[in-house]
């Protein structure tokens, strides 16, 4: 069931992606609520990580434990002022699902974010953001296999398990070209693309718009979002989530209206939160 979380109308926006000092953040989650205030939004989602490749060495449970209390404390501190809902990013489901469904058994999130940061099928004991594309795959052949690669990952990810919103679908792209300079090319793999958009739209399941990197420095939209999110539409796709993935206050609501702008020109005249597990939506 869908929920209009904005009878009268007016503008709202809702970070729905957003990590603390319980996962690799540098600021706490009050901070982070505190930064969304001043930023303007209605509401922030905190989604600590929690990745299976190093769920052990990053005492995973204890440090969702913790975001969850975090998240708690600031709901009470914040109640009347800004909405702050308890979320998660679970990353690489299928490393371990014994282990996720661990953590997942705390049952008390409000969305449960899908993604993929770490690919061991290409041989690297390294999640993409941590791999020098410049000197590890000097060939652009070497980068599309990586990309081909994770995207095959994700598609049996998305299988595996039950989540509500897929995390920046392009994400590897956001390294290899946005921080490496490397040319990628995402739609080298539309088909896989559109076959992962197609589970997700038949699951009812959202697509996150990531805005980290959502324009590179022409100002131009880059990694194909325009064109994913066209394909999504096109396959009946409508819930769409804006995460920032701010790992600092600084980034919360990062780039919101840019994102904005590129919902309403692929056809998307509202975006989705998340609140016990069920989506909520909002005019943009």
């Amino acid at each position: 069931m869908l929920y209009n979380g904005c009878a009268g109308g007016e503008a709202m926006l809702f970070d729905c992606h957003t990590h603390s000092t319980n996962s690799d953040g540098k600021n706490t989650v009050e901070e982070m609520c505190a930064s969304s205030l001043e930023n303007a939004l209605d509401g922030v989602m905190i989604t600590d990580h929690a990745d299976m490749n190093f769920y052990n060495e990053r005492n995973t449970y204890s440090r969702i434990q913790n975001s969850i209390r975090d998240i708690q404390e600031a709901q009470e501190k914040y109640s009347g002022s800004l909405k702050v809902f308890k979320g998660i990013e679970l990353g690489e489901y299928t490393i371990s699902p014994q282990k996720a469904e661990e953590v997942l058994s705390l049952n008390c999130f409000d969305a449960v974010l899908c993604s993929i940061h770490f690919v061991p099928q290409a041989g690297w004991s390294l999640a993409y953001n941590r791999i020098d594309f410049h000197t590890a795959m000097p060939s652009e052949a070497e980068i599309n296999e990586y990309l081909k690669l994770y995207f095959d990952l994700l598609s049996e990810t998305v299988d595996a398990f039950d989540f509500d919103v897929l995390a920046h679908i392009h994400c590897p792209a956001r390294y290899i070209t946005g921080k490496y300079g490397r040319k990628s090319n995402v739609m080298l793999f539309e088909d896989k693309i559109s076959e992962i958009l197609e589970k997700i739209v038949k699951r009812n399941i959202a697509l996150e718009l990531n805005t980290l990197y959502i324009k590179d420095q022409d100002g131009k939209y880059n990694f194909s979002l325009d064109k994913i999110l066209g394909m999504y539409k096109q396959l009946g796709g409508r819930m769409v989530t804006l995460g920032s993935d701010a790992h600092n206050k600084a980034d919360v609501g990062r780039n919101f209206q840019q994102a904005a702008q590129l919902l309403k020109e692929q056809g998307f005249d509202r975006a989705y939160y998340y609140e016990n597990r069920k989506p909520v939506s909002y005019p943009l």
